[in-house]
């Protein structure tokens, strides 16, 4: 699972964090990766703070984004940062 974040009230956020951090582990999640620095290097995409999850499916990523945890956090979410979220399928093949 992807995400692009923009943060705009930090103070919500800082309430928020914590809820999702524990809703994700709560569902076998992981992050692999939570803000940082980006650097575009072809497109016009313009990130803002990026976040990567790991989960043990697909389906498990998808049954995270229909549970309770995650939508109740729906409002709380909104109120701190405007987001895009994909869930993309994993890959086990050569390279991985």
């Amino acid at each position: 699972m992807m995400i692009d974040t923009e943060v705009f009230d930090q103070e919500v956020f800082a309430e928020f964090a914590p809820k999702i951090v524990e809703a994700v582990q709560a569902h076998g999640g992981r992050f692999l990766m939570r803000g940082g620095t980006t650097e575009v290097i072809e497109g016009g995409w313009t990130p803002h703070r990026i976040v990567v999850m790991e989960f043990e499916s697909f389906e498990r990523a998808q049954a995270f984004v229909r549970s309770t945890e995650y939508t109740s956090l729906n409002d709380l979410r909104s109120r701190c940062m405007h987001s895009s979220v994909i869930v993309v399928e994993g890959y086990d093949g050569p390279g991985s």
